[in-house]
């Protein structure tokens, strides 16, 4: 572990894959209020070089707060405002409850699959 992820354990909260007009964010581990500036950055970098569709992945995510789910609206907000879409995938039970509660899993479109 290098010592900037042991100060900030979510220092590598946040991986991008991009390809085309397609990005997918993985998001890892926990993705709180120390993290959630690594997500706004991914989304804005990826719409800035163009990509359309964006995928935020859940697969590795661990725990996630208000912050988040903050940053995942502003991130479709932004995907919209310049003509792209956002997915979910990946979300697990506990995830689409928490979605499901705040009302988002009607707002996103899920990647069920």
């Amino acid at each position: 572990m290098r010592e900037d992820e042991a100060i900030h354990p979510s220092a590598n909260a946040v991986k991008v894959e991009a390809g085309g007009e397609t990005g997918r964010i993985r998001l890892l581990g926990e993705i709180d209020h120390t993290a959630v500036q690594q997500l706004d950055r991914a989304v804005s970098d990826l719409l800035d070089q163009g990509v359309q569709r964006l995928v935020v992945d859940f697969a590795d995510l661990s725990f996630f707060d208000s912050a988040c789910i903050s940053a995942l609206v502003r991130a479709r907000t932004m995907a919209e405002e310049r003509g792209g879409t956002i997915t979910l995938a990946n979300v697990n039970k506990y995830a689409r409850r928490i979605l499901d509660l705040t009302g988002l899993s009607a707002v996103f479109a899920l990647d069920e699959s």
